[in-house]
């Protein structure tokens, strides 16, 4: 039997949540309970090359109470130590919580500095060096379904609790549910590290173990008090022009990534591109400048990787008048991306920052003093978002990281503190699932990437599973740019073509977070870009970032290769309308999207189509056909108040109802009033539909910025009424 590491638990809250314990023996162990039923069975405790198989004792059990962040608790502790000298080693408990069973918090405390037996420094998937709690793999509940992430731009897998494996700085969380029935979950996080061979007194770490029915609810109740415990609230989808707008990007699989289509240098070409941009009309609020800007100590390989930075700043060759001279021209905040730190670069020699240095990355040994001075050498740049690129090859190439048991979490909170010292946010790129979880604790940290690079378009657009674990800790999953053309995009990095553009601008729309086209000149698709966002660039999202329907964790089904996934707009007076993307057009049921109260009207976003669903019927499937990509899209919105009305929106953006663009003041058996807001100049095409008169259209145009009333009859004909 395997033991499962375990760290911060997930699950859903809703009503009738569940009661989750945990019953601790004589000798230590413990059995842990989901509403009265055998759920986990706790496994071995270990210190270093001790266990409480083999060399430790259980010293004593106490009973205690308290408050944390999460509320008032009652406490048990067990308190482990050699069973040579009687020296006691760690304390382990377990909290509950008075007010709210459904939740668990572990800890481990050491009493005093210990020395452990630790695998040499680089030694990947090492076992860890202290384990509480953990988990047998044999649930009494059976062999449960489980998840977990992994990797960087960290990817769901589905297991079975009997095979579950942790993997190189990955596994967290793990998800268990119960695929059949009312769905009862559990999540765990793995946090302890295998190659830290110092532990100080007075060291701890606490785990949360939460409980629910159904994975997509557990998880938001586990991210939740996540937040609750750091004070952290999610990030805002419209905090900033770079995360509310669109933009123009530059990453690897873009056209201008590392070549710039022509004999020029990018400071030459880059004003023509945002003049083209200009000419189409397209508002773009912010660029983003990829790694191709700065010097490193090696050559950067296909796949962008490579050497080290040297020194942040522009390259003669790139720029010869310097950032300043380029942003003066381009005139919009700016994301800039940067790697690892080179052992050999420019801020290593710089007094008075001490750095752990390694034969190929560094680290500074003060965080948050380098960050903070780091982040005020970028005066005229326009720098608004600091993209962390390659954090999983800092943290592999740097010795520090992985000996120094403080230093992960220093390195990540002065990257943060210091970015928000400066008025800047902070974007993961290439992490691990240990440095997803840390951004619940930082303001600063507002998204991460949640695909791979560009250059793999075939696979990058399906974020929905590793948005779940995202949004659950505050974060916006970001897509990556995207080609919004499928015209071969000669002259560039990558060619293309982009076989399924308008799947890849909704992915990016749905995430929540930035939208950012990377088509070269003369090649962009200026109606799918603007199909994104109203005519200033604000872009037209959802209110919760996308994720997988609730039916990819049935009985038989592999989560992580599901691909039907939905998020909505709750419109004040309107209620929830959904947007549901289906990768494999297939049935679905009113009942398995909402508590079923009132009609819906599915709206194809392809075809046009009209579906109307009854209350009364929730049983019964409906279908979206195929579009032009072979996905499926649409629309399903409530009827208003049960007259029979429904907002259906505007029929050519990706999210035709957003709650940034509509209010309904009033629904009558005879008429619907909506509020509409556009910016000076624009037209908006308001479509609404009522059951006997069908779909309706008028179209209002906006000599100012504001809301506009209009109001739909069930006697208007089918054709356009003009608002000014």
């Amino acid at each position: 039997m395997t033991p499962l590491l375990c760290a911060a638990l997930v699950l859903p809250l809703a009503a009738g949540a569940p009661q989750l314990r945990a019953a601790v023996d004589s000798a230590g162990g413990f059995a842990v309970t989901f509403d009265g039923s055998p759920w986990l069975q706790g496994g071995e405790v270990r210190i270093g090359n001790l266990s409480s198989h083999a060399g430790l004792k259980l010293l004593s059990r106490t009973h205690d109470a308290g408050r944390d962040a999460l509320g008032g608790y009652t406490s048990e502790t067990m308190v482990w130590g050699s069973l040579g000298d009687m020296r006691p080693l760690m304390h382990a408990s377990i909290r509950s919580y008075d007010e709210d069973p459904s939740f668990l918090v572990f800890e481990q405390f050491f009493p005093q500095d210990l020395h452990v037996d630790a695998a040499p420094w680089g030694t990947k998937m090492a076992a860890p060096v202290t384990l509480f709690p953990s988990f047998k793999s044999d649930s009494p509940a059976g062999d449960l379904d489980s998840f977990a992430y992994h990797g960087v731009f960290p990817s769901m897998r589905h297991c079975k609790l009997s095979s579950f494996a942790a993997s190189h700085q990955g596994g967290l969380p793990l998800v268990i549910y119960n695929a059949t029935g009312p769905r009862p979950a559990t999540v765990f996080s793995p946090l302890t590290k295998g190659t830290v061979p110092f532990i100080p007194a007075g060291w701890k770490q606490m785990f949360l173990l939460s409980a629910a029915f159904g994975v997509l609810d557990g998880m938001s109740a586990w991210g939740d008090r996540m937040l609750e415990f750091t004070g952290k609230k999610r990030a805002d989808m419209y905090r900033d022009d770079v995360v509310g707008s669109i933009g123009f990007w530059t990453d690897n699989g873009g056209y201008y990534h590392y070549d710039t289509g022509s004999n020029e240098t990018y400071e030459e070409v880059l004003p023509k591109v945002k003049a083209y941009h200009d000419s189409l009309g397209i508002p773009f609020k912010h660029w983003q400048f990829d790694s191709w800007f700065y010097p490193k100590d090696g050559k950067v390989d296909p796949g962008g990787g490579g050497g080290a930075v040297v020194n942040w700043t522009a390259l003669p060759a790139v720029f010869p008048h310097s950032m300043a001279y380029i942003q003066s021209k381009l005139g919009v905040p700016m994301v800039m991306h940067n790697r690892q730190w080179s052992p050999t670069s420019d801020y290593v020699k710089h007094e008075p920052f001490k750095w752990y240095a390694s034969e190929r990355a560094a680290i500074p040994e003060d965080p948050e003093a380098f960050f903070r001075w780091f982040f005020t050498q970028q005066e005229g740049w326009g720098l608004a978002m600091y993209e962390q690129d390659w954090m999983c090859t800092e943290y592999d190439n740097a010795e520090a990281l992985q000996t120094n048991i403080s230093m992960g979490d220093l390195w990540l909170h002065g990257m943060a503190i210091g970015a928000e010292s400066s008025g800047r946010t902070v974007q993961y790129c290439m992490p691990y699932p240990y440095d997803v979880l840390s951004a619940a604790a930082y303001p600063a940290v507002t998204n991460a990437r949640a695909t791979d690079d560009y250059i793999g378009r075939d696979k990058q657009w399906a974020i929905g599973a590793t948005s779940m674990f995202y949004w659950a800790i505050g974060i916006l999953p970001f897509k990556d740019g995207f080609y919004s053309s499928n015209l071969p995009q000669v002259g560039g990095q990558v060619v293309g073509p982009e076989t399924a553009p308008n799947r890849a601008a909704l992915m990016a729309v749905l995430s929540g977070a930035m939208v950012g086209p990377m088509d070269g000149i003369y090649l962009l698709n200026a109606t799918r870009v603007m199909s994104s966002c109203r005519a200033d660039g604000k872009v037209l999202k959802p209110d919760r970032p996308v994720m997988p329907l609730e039916s990819c964790f049935d009985a038989g089904v592999d989560p992580a290769g599901c691909h039907n996934y939905f998020t909505y707009s709750d419109v004040p007076g309107l209620g929830r309308a959904f947007y549901i993307f289906m990768n494999q057009p297939g049935q679905l049921h009113l009942k398995n999207l909402t508590p079923v109260a009132g009609d819906y009207l599915v709206y194809d976003w392809y075809s046009g189509l009209l579906t109307w669903l009854d209350a009364a019927t929730p049983e019964s499937a409906f279908s979206v056909q195929a579009g032009y990509e072979g996905h499926s899209y649409a629309l399903l919105t409530p009827a208003i108040h049960g007259t029979g009305w429904v907002l259906v929106g505007e029929r050519a953006k990706l999210v035709p109802t957003s709650s940034i663009r509509f209010r309904v003041l009033d629904a009558r058996a005879a008429t619907l009033s909506v509020d509409v807001y556009g910016v000076a100049g624009e037209v908006v095409d308001v479509c609404a539909a009522e059951r006997h008169s069908g779909l309706m259209c008028k179209e209002v145009r906006f000599q100012q910025s504001g809301w506009l009333a209009v109001t739909f009859a069930a006697q208007d004909s089918n054709g356009l009424v003009t608002y000014v």
